[in-house]
């Protein structure tokens, strides 16, 4: 939670841009924050420009939320072309989502030259980060991660490694629906609810990355840096992490609560990492060493890179290739096309059809 009040005469930095929602209203996409109001002003919303970082204009509690509705890119991901399949509960009911990242890390690595998949996890209804999620969808999502992990494995011995970027429940808004319908709602914190400014997408997911064997060289980094490029894949990742870290024991709700009380004093939000199914569950802040090392460790696996990165204050992140490029885009298409057909076919063998997993 911060207190934005004594930043209204300047702009926004990148990273208190990024830990800011983002709403749109179908016509204007905008950052917005929550001013709460003291014994000479009622509260407010103060909407940001997203290229300059200045505050443009306010909004009056309750006519917020009925103009403007959190962005989410993951609200339908069943219309996706890289949709895998859903876990379903006993009556039917959807829970989690399971789709390829349009944008393999390695398009062009070992003998084969294969691209490796990067599936996420997404809760079809529940938006927030999973430390808020119900003990079915915890259930839901764990049956995913064994899918992935055996799919991985049935793809020349791959392990997995899972990681979330996640924010605490955006109570400000909820708080301004409550109002918008003529609920009273409390006054709040005196500070605005901020996301994780890691997160990308505004909806609660789940990474699942691929890690081989072994080491294999990354044929696309080789050819952007000019020389043999090896990514170590599993052995770089490892069980232990920094000093800003707090691992969670127990599982399901027990992990959801043990989250949320480590990751109290951080406002809520946090990243996760577990290396493999059955490897110890880390949460760490968004921003400190711990997760820069995460990061050095996935680009190791990957034969990519690992830099600090401005929109972050400086904070370490993966340097992802760009799908910018028209060749780059077409063969990533063709290579998530392939690896959502084996996907289909490994659930096949399992005697489950993709619109029911669970």
């Amino acid at each position: 939670m911060v207190d934005h009040r004594e930043r209204r005469d300047s702009p926004f930095t990148q990273v208190e841009m990024r830990s800011m929602w983002t709403y749109g209203d179908g016509s204007v996409t905008v950052k917005a924050y929550w001013q709460p109001g003291d014994t000479a002003k009622a509260g407010s919303w103060a909407l940001v420009d997203q290229a300059t970082g200045n505050v443009r204009g306010e909004v009056q509690p309750g006519e917020f939320s009925r103009r403007f509705r959190p962005v989410d890119v993951f609200s339908d991901v069943t219309g996706f072309p890289t949709y895998l399949g859903t876990v379903i509960a006993s009556d039917g009911a959807a829970l989690v989502d399971l789709v390829l990242d349009r944008n393999p890390f390695m398009l062009a690595n070992g003998p084969e030259r294969a691209a490796r998949p990067h599936a996420l996890m997404v809760p079809r209804r529940h938006r927030d980060g999973w430390s808020s999620a119900t003990a079915q969808e915890l259930a839901a999502r764990q049956t995913a991660m064994t899918l992935i992990a055996a799919w991985y494995r049935s793809l020349d011995g791959g392990h997995v490694m899972f990681s979330a970027n996640d924010s605490p429940p955006n109570v400000d808004y909820l708080r301004d629906v409550e109002t918008a319908n003529g609920t009273p709602a409390g006054g709040g914190t005196g500070s605005a609810i901020t996301r994780n400014p890691r997160q990308e997408v505004q909806h609660a997911h789940l990474h699942a990355f691929y890690a081989e064997e072994g080491e294999t060289q990354n044929h696309e980094s080789s050819a952007a840096q000019g020389h043999p490029v090896i990514a170590e894949g599993n052995r770089a990742f490892s069980d232990a992490l920094g000093g800003d870290a707090a691992r969670i024991e127990g599982d399901g709700t027990r992990l959801a609560a043990g989250v949320r009380s480590a990751t109290q004093p951080w406002g809520g939000s946090y990243c996760s990492y577990q290396p493999g199914l059955d490897g110890p569950f880390w949460v760490m802040p968004a921003l400190g060493p711990s997760q820069d090392e995460f990061n050095r460790r996935l680009a190791r696996a990957d034969g990519l890179r690992a830099e600090p990165d401005p929109k972050l204050g400086g904070a370490v992140n993966l340097v992802r290739p760009s799908l910018a490029d028209a060749g780059r885009r077409a063969a990533a298409q063709r290579a998530t096309a392939r690896q959502r057909a084996s996907f289909q076919a490994f659930v096949a063998r399992l005697g489950l059809a993709p619109s029911r997993l669970g």
